[in-house]
């Protein structure tokens, strides 16, 4: 077995570590929200004019129990979204362009989510919002960005597919694989 790689004498930090400590942070902020008082009409109020319906209340008081835990917990799973799909590239495929385009790609999804979070936390304090293409601005952040920063991994995906994923020469040794198990297959 190899020796663990070091930097500067260090062990150093492997995608998997960091996709540990991706995943606690992740339940502990579950256990926080669970563990959490239930605010005030948490599941809305009735409404005053007609029977069996309910209204939704106010959500800055039912967001304030919890304070900016949603907003940290979908940071930790982006992030923790961008490492499954580094360690989905083959260890010695992993040169610089590729931890340049994911963390572009991550720093963007985080950017967007940004984006959508404060357009709904201004909301909730102001009870304004913009409107742009007939949607709220957080709405539009949630329908355009969310999805697209995400395409931006597919896209990398079916651009450098040959680079990262399945080269040529890794191509042509699963063909020989194969050929030479159905040889073996054959004379078995």
């Amino acid at each position: 077995m190899a020796p663990p790689r070091t930097v500067e004498g260090r062990p150093s930090v492997k995608p998997m570590h960091l996709i540990l400590a991706l995943l606690l942070v992740i339940a502990g902020i579950t256990i926080y929200i669970l563990t959490s008082p239930v605010p005030d009409a948490a599941t809305g109020m009735p409404h005053p004019e007609i029977a069996g319906m309910a209204l939704g209340g106010d959500g800055a008081a039912k967001l304030s129990a919890i304070g900016k835990a949603p907003y940290y917990f979908q940071c930790a799973v982006i992030l923790l979204s961008g490492m499954l799909l580094y360690v989905g590239v083959a260890p010695h495929r992993r040169d610089n362009l590729l931890k340049l385009c994911f963390a572009a790609g991550t720093g963007f999804a985080l950017f967007v989510w940004f984006m959508l979070y404060a357009g709904y936390e201004d909301y909730l304090m102001t009870g304004e919002t913009r409107v742009v293409f007939g949607f709220p601005v957080p709405t539009n952040w949630m329908f355009w960005g969310v999805w697209g920063s995400f395409a931006a991994f597919d896209l990398f995906y079916v651009v450098f597919f040959r680079r990262y994923f399945l080269p040529h020469e890794d191509e042509a040794a699963f063909d020989a694989l194969v050929r030479e198990m159905a040889q073996d297959g054959e004379h078995s």
